[in-house]
């Protein structure tokens, strides 16, 4: 059974180029996937149009959003692409996994999903790749892996098409907004504990690619959430214990 993509979005990040937009359109219909959305720009003129042939309609009812960080809150799944990646194994950010891996691996049709592809100048920044739970990068010509932006697209859409559906062992898979708490929860615990400030963003990027990854059940997100709440209750215990030892000892030198 082919995938279902119903749930699926391709997202243009400040497209420049018309034709551009067009063309991703018609690799759409192409592909079956239907639900396009333009990212920081919303003007659509005639080259959009005519790059798109028959596939006009989904011209008509794209979605506009003003930025990633507002598209991010609408998603359980977002996935950055890039054809810059890093060697470097810190950089969580621009770790990548190929696009039939990504497939194959972790699509999962319950989720609402958002492919988001980069600018055709300078691609996702940083700080947008850093909200993506996922960092797609096509394998290319190492003197030349830069691939135009409806190309790109083509490809990551083509090898979506031709997987088969990924069945995940529970369809009660936890979603974007719960992996966002259970993030952030590990994020506040650290900060209590005195873990350097200067790890933190690299830290929460690392933990939202790990658990998505991971694709957590409904029934292991609050396992976790629950070790997280014994541990979080044991520091604030452990300080306050410490707080009345001081406070003890103060007493006895001032005596």
């Amino acid at each position: 059974m082919k995938p279902d993509f119903s749930k699926t979005f391709i997202a243009l990040t400040e497209p420049e180029v018309q034709g551009n937009i067009g063309a991703v359109a018609r690799a759409m219909k192409n592909t079956n996937f239907i639900n396009l959305i333009l990212v920081g720009q919303s003007f659509l003129d005639d080259d959009a149009y005519a790059r798109a042939k028959e596939a006009s309609d989904f011209l008509d009812h794209a979605l506009y959003y003003k930025s990633v960080r507002e598209l991010r809150n609408d998603f359980d799944i977002l996935v950055g692409t890039s054809s810059v990646i890093s060697k470097n194994l810190k950089d969580y950010r621009r770790i990548p996994v190929k696009p039939d891996f990504f497939w194959s691996n972790y699509y999962n049709s319950e989720m609402k999903t958002c492919i988001l592809m980069g600018r055709e100048g300078d691609g996702l920044r940083n700080e947008e790749l850093a909200l993506c739970d996922f960092f797609i990068a096509i394998p290319g010509n190492e003197d030349y892996p830069i691939y135009n932006l409806s190309h790109a697209a083509a490809i990551i859409m083509y090898e979506g098409m031709k997987q088969e559906v990924f069945q995940f062992p529970e369809k009660e898979r936890a979603n974007g907004e719960e992996t966002n708490m259970l993030v952030d929860r590990i994020i506040q615990i650290s900060r209590k504990v005195n873990f350097p400030r200067h790890k933190i963003p690299s830290t929460s990027v690392m933990l939202r690619r790990l658990f998505s990854r991971a694709a957590l059940n409904r029934s292991e997100y609050h396992r976790i959430m629950g070790i997280l709440r014994k541990i979080d209750m044991a520091s604030i215990d452990r300080s306050n214990g410490e707080e009345m030892e001081k406070i003890d000892l103060d007493k006895k030198y001032k005596e």
